[in-house]
């Protein structure tokens, strides 16, 4: 769907076996994929979700003008005590191979409503879609020390950030720090919960696609209302 109107470039990212991961490890296989792969005259939106919304801000302020949109998709800026305790019970139920984890997880990944429209049944057997691996486990331990507070000030794009109001993995009050952080920005908050490619696809797919084309039609330093309730 996004490339029916612009090229689309997705990079699916190394996670390098060492200790003490920081954000750069994977910003810098973004930067060498544009350096490689993108005209110098072409435009750049960059989108990222999640840490990959860490990750996308991270390549703004280092790009600077070579990135004129920034799209970050349910991401935080720095790891807060809540966040930090999720993690520490995700690597605990990791650890122990423990097979309440997989739920865990989903309990944590989508809103209430998506999963009470849902039998019990079908709750449980969402655990299947989830495959905990070593590289998961490094960047749980990366998301434990987040803070890109610093770099913040260096981003020049145009900025668009979009919070769901059913996170329980990243908080409104993240999206709220990105927005008053980077100077450029807007702020939008969608219906969903952490998994808003899942519970809220259209809607991701309309904000990307209209900013990345139009982005004048949303105000900066603006709470933008969502097209869906």
């Amino acid at each position: 769907m996004l490339g029916i109107h612009q090229r689309v470039l997705s990079i699916d990212l190394h996670t390098p076996d060492k200790a003490d991961l920081a954000v750069t490890d994977f910003s810098q296989q973004v930067e060498a994929l544009i350096q490689h792969a993108v005209a110098e005259d072409e435009t750049i939106t960059v989108v990222g979700y999640s840490l990959g919304a860490v990750i996308a801000a991270q390549v703004a302020a280092s790009l600077k003008q070579r990135v004129a949109r920034l799209i970050l998709l349910a991401g935080w800026a720095k790891t807060s005590s809540v966040q930090q305790l999720r993690t520490v019970i995700w690597q605990q139920l990791f650890t122990e191979q423990s097979a309440a984890l997989p739920h865990f997880v989903n309990y944590c990944l989508y809103s209430d409503d998506y999963l009470s429209a849902r039998s019990e049944q079908q709750v449980l057997d969402l655990a299947r879609f989830v495959k905990p691996s070593q590289d998961a486990a490094k960047q749980r331990e990366l998301n434990y020390h987040i803070d890109i507070t610093s770099i913040l000030s260096e981003i020049s794009a145009e900025t668009l950030i979009v919070a769901c109001r059913e996170d329980r993995m990243v908080p409104l009050a993240q999206a709220k720090l990105l927005f008053a952080s980077i100077s450029n920005s807007r702020y939008i908050e969608i219906s969903s919960g952490h998994a808003l490619y899942i519970e809220a696809p259209a809607e991701v797919v309309q904000l990307v696609n209209q900013f990345s084309q139009h982005p004048e039609q949303y105000p900066v330093n603006q709470k933008i209302q969502p097209y869906m309730p």
